[in-house]
């Protein structure tokens, strides 16, 4: 089998409920995006990782994609400097394989399936969780590659003030504030943020000489509140908001150089929760979330193209303990998608209707996770998909896993009714077989996954035709690497990924995958100094296919290695300063033909924190 040589190879080259529960070794960290139910992050059998309120700190990225390029399997592509359309590639996969929630809520692009997360920046954001392979049975729709959750601030402990602001390169500032805590038996947080940066041009003139050489700007505005309250000891409800807004320029390497695009979009994940416990071992969640998706863009001042998309969605989930070691979980879903885009005559919409199984067992060494999901689309009909996943501790530290899944991603309406649309087709498919090995120890997790996945009536875009069309041959097969733990007082974090993406257009031959790198790491370092916190960070990326931004000939883009230098200063329990030298070395590289990426840049915060 493949996932066995892949594995060989890797080994040769490499040595919400109420409150997720939080530990000082990352390990013993509580995730529930794994299985939808709350486990320790070292028990979870799709791999996954965390990043918290620490890590976000200690990078001090900016965005969400500049967040998660540190994780293995993950790779974006943008289309010129921060806010600017964002490509995600999780193990290999295409932006709409890949799911985005952020509490629990689709804010997907309804014409495109992608979400655009490039808008997402971090002062609102207290935890991400990454679980990559096929978990379309837990999620539905999209999740192929595999599902980032975002989790907005929660209030924790007396209520405080938080306060940050930054100036740097580019004329770049950002202010934002918050407030949260608890008080009895509710909790609290609200915060919010804004963001401007002048930037600069998106796109090369010297490989478009058509497109505007200005610089290309970018502003933010965000905000997040939450609130929930324990009416009981076996009840509670809650509620959540997240929405941001941002605009930025941007080049056509089609049009005149004097001509200016301007893209307006609004995202927005809003929520209510009630929990109970009718009895024990029975815990139920009711649900109601809507997220929303409108751009706007604009051409020399007038409007080009409009496009609107609401997901509604409503669920109840329940899970059971039969024993402290088995725990059977029931769902019911529903969800409607609508969209108004400026290229359909006419508004379009679909309904699904969900029914979800999980069990999840630890019998002494051995642990088990089963679940299966079946959809009826009110376009297409049914999908079902299942996932299998068993986990054996060979020691204490020591740990193997193996899993088998299924996942599928419905047509988008793009795909369907847009240029080139074809109603008559069919939704993507996939399947997933990973072995994994896993070491914990104190604060060490190191975790090796391979993994094979081999796609059915993949859907692309025939250049020959004009037309979208499924086709037969796609596939993603590799192994991913990652550490977290201390080494010599240094908090570290470290990933490689090692992949063979393949793709096929319409009547032509199988190809490496546009924009996905056969091999791409990360590592970074962070240690105390007294008052001080210094690190930095390498991101590095093997040589990746793309087409020519003008002709669309195939082309090689070259690899890259960039390095980020951090140091934080704490004046006293509440006032920090701190400052981030991004792309220290001034490295020249590019993500997506054409388009220029972010030069040497120094930027400085100061903040008052609890």
């Amino acid at each position: 089998m493949r996932i066995a040589a892949v594995a060989a190879l890797a080994a040769a080259n490499v040595f919400p409920s109420f409150v997720l529960a939080q530990s000082t070794s990352e390990a013993d960290a509580v995730v529930i995006t794994a299985s939808r139910t709350e486990q320790r992050l070292r028990d979870a059998i799709p791999h996954t990782t965390v990043l918290t309120r620490r890590e976000i700190r200690d990078s001090q990225a900016t965005d969400l994609p500049a967040l998660l390029q540190r994780e293995g399997g993950f790779e974006f592509a943008q289309n010129g400097g921060v806010g600017a359309v964002t490509g995600v590639f999780m193990r290999g996969g295409r932006s709409a394989q890949t799911l985005v929630l952020v509490d629990g809520v689709r804010i997907e692009d309804a014409g495109f399936g992608a979400t655009a997360i490039q808008h997402v920046l971090l002062d609102e954001v207290e935890r991400v969780e990454i679980v990559r392979g096929n978990v379309s049975s837990l999620y539905g729709s999209g999740a192929i590659g595999g599902v980032i959750q975002i989790f907005t601030r929660r209030g924790e402990g007396a209520p405080a003030p938080v306060a940050e602001a930054m100036a740097g390169a580019r004329g770049t500032s950002k202010l934002s504030a918050g407030y949260g805590g608890e008080v009895g038996d509710t909790r609290f947080s609200f915060s919010a943020s804004r963001f401007d940066t002048d930037g600069f041009s998106a796109i090369d003139p010297r490989l478009a000489p058509g497109a505007n050489p200005d610089r290309d700007g970018y502003e933010n505005t965000s905000f997040a509140g939450s609130l929930s309250h324990r009416l009981s000891a076996r009840h509670g409800a809650g509620l959540s908001l997240y929405a941001t807004r941002g605009r930025v320029e941007f080049d056509s390497a089609f049009d005149a150089p004097t001509d200016a695009h301007v893209s307006k979009q609004d995202l927005e994940a809003v929520s209510a929760w009630w929990e109970a416990r009718p009895l024990e071992r029975w815990k139920s969640r009711v649900v109601l979330g809507q997220g929303t998706d409108f751009r706007t863009d604009f051409r020399n001042g007038a409007i080009d193209s409009v496009s609107n998309t609401r997901n509604r969605q409503a669920s109840w989930d329940n899970e059971v303990r039969v024993t402290p070691e088995h725990r059977i979980s029931l769902g019911l879903e529903i969800l409607r998608q609508e969209l108004a885009n400026s290229a359909f005559t006419q508004r379009l919409d679909r309904d699904v209707d969900v029914l979800r199984a999980g069990y999840v067992a630890r019998l002494e060494r051995h642990s088990l996770q089963l679940n299966a999901r079946s959809e009826d689309y009110s376009d297409f009909g049914k999908a079902d998909t299942y996932f299998a996943g068993y986990g054996f501790d060979l020691t204490e530290t020591w740990r193997l896993t193996a899993s088998a899944g299924s996942a599928f991603r419905a047509p988008t309406f793009q795909d369907l009714f847009g240029f080139g649309g074809n109603p008559a087709l069919r939704p993507e498919r996939a399947r997933t077989e990973e072995l994994g090995v896993q070491w914990a120890s104190g604060p060490h997790r190191v975790r090796l996954v391979a993994f094979d996945t081999e796609y059915r009536d993949a859907i692309t875009f025939d250049l020959a035709t004009f037309t979208v069309r499924n086709v037969r041959e796609a596939s993603v097969e590799g192994a991913e690497l990652s550490y977290s733990g201390q080494i010599s007082g240094f908090d570290v974090r470290a990933s490689l990924t090692s992949q063979k993406a393949i793709e096929q257009e319409p009547g032509a031959q199988p190809l490496p995958a546009i924009r996905r790198a056969k091999t791409h790491s990360a590592l970074s370092a962070h240690r105390p100094l007294g008052r001080w916190r210094v690190g930095g960070e390498v991101l590095s990326s093997g040589p990746r296919p793309d087409n020519d931004i003008q002709t669309f000939a195939r082309v090689q883009e070259a690899g890259y290695a960039v390095v980020n230098l951090t140091a934080r200063y704490q004046y006293d329990r509440h006032v920090y300063a701190a400052v981030k030298l991004e792309n220290a070395f001034d490295e020249e590289y590019r993500l997506v033909n054409g388009f220029n990426t972010a030069g040497r840049g120094l930027f400085v915060s100061v903040g008052w924190q609890p």
